[in-house]
């Protein structure tokens, strides 16, 4: 994770949003019903962090995120992005940030990409030079220039959303905020467009905001996880704390060889390891409140002949769905 600096690029100090349903409660007449969405929400993000906004459908990540974006304005609170208030000052905020969703283009689907490429930096405001080095650069980790002369239309849904990604970023926005990216992607695009961004966060320090219902793209590409449920922050932290705070047990396999199997159970129950033998494989819990996982693993390699190692640990999907089950 990078050094954090002093002062956050994205603020929220007790941010709540609220809409109001209206209920029939004649032919003529109708009362209007509150709908919290977000209840005092806070944090800071920092420039260059890698954020995983999540939670589930009507949690309040959705509404969240458009009153960073200034799609919405809060019903109180404050709101600032790059020291910009985002519903105040939307052009200006627009020139600091930028949004891609995961169905839906910015593009216009009769140009060609390289059309585009040239209509938004007009709109920019971006100079040749700087576009130059821009598309220079992503197409260095994109392959953009591949498809420089097709029509939107005609790319296939992961060509587009590279493009979508390539094009967000031509004005070199301070946050880019990612609403479900690679829905619907096959898994090869998927990992192209995860490690893309790893690196342009890494070269251009591009904050990123990261929605998504796959947990295991929060968990290869994010350093921080936000849940939010029922309009709250239920959990803000570093993946690796929630990871070293929520892990139980870590599953190992391996092979092992028969002579040794009585001296290898006098260890396991010595060490107090669960244990099971089927054929030749024996599959060994380590509970992490108890056990240090990289010494009985060293001892283990040490000791006796083992063959064909494997280790599961707590995954961020194992964390995030025992911290929902806890919630309901």
């Amino acid at each position: 994770m990078k050094v954090q600096a002093t002062k956050p690029i994205i603020h929220l100090e007790n941010i709540s949003k609220t809409f109001y349903l209206r209920k029939k409660t004649g032919f003529f007449k109708s009362i209007k019903t509150p709908k919290h969405a977000v209840q005092q929400v806070n944090f800071d993000i920092y420039p260059g962090e890698i954020v995983g906004f999540i939670g589930t459908n009507g949690a309040g990540k959705s509404t969240t995120i458009k009153m960073m974006t200034g799609i919405l304005t809060p019903t109180e609170g404050i709101c600032e992005v790059g020291g910009i208030i985002p519903y105040e000052s939307r052009i200006a905020n627009a020139k600091n940030i930028s949004v891609v969703f995961g169905q839906r283009t910015q593009m216009n689907w009769d140009l060609t990409v390289e059309d585009n490429f040239t209509l938004l930096k007009e709109i920019y405001e971006v100079s040749d030079d700087h576009l130059k080095k821009q598309i220079a650069l992503l197409d260095q980790h994109m392959d953009i220039k591949k498809f420089w002369e097709q029509q939107v239309r005609s790319l296939s849904l992961g060509q587009r959303v590279l493009t979508d990604i390539a094009i967000s970023l031509i004005h070199s926005p301070k946050v880019i905020y990612l609403d479900e990216p690679t829905i619907g992607l096959d898994i090869m695009i998927k990992d192209k467009i995860l490690k893309t961004l790893k690196l342009i966060n890494q070269e251009e320090n591009v904050t990123i905001i990261l929605t998504t219902h796959d947990l295991s793209e929060i968990e290869l590409l994010c350093d921080r996880i936000i849940i939010i449920e029922d309009g709250n922050i239920i959990y803000d932290d570093t993946k690796d704390k929630m990871l070293e705070t929520f892990s139980t047990d870590s599953i190992i396999q391996f092979e092992i060889d028969f002579h040794e199997l009585d001296d290898l159970e006098i260890f396991l129950t010595d060490k107090k390891l669960n244990h099971s033998l089927e054929n030749q494989t024996m599959t060994v819990s380590i509970q992490q409140e108890i056990h240090d996982e990289k010494e009985i693993l060293s001892q283990l390699y040490l000791n006796f002949n083992i063959n064909k190692m494997s280790v599961a640990r707590t995954s961020v999907q194992d964390v995030v769905r025992s911290i929902y089950s806890k919630k309901a």
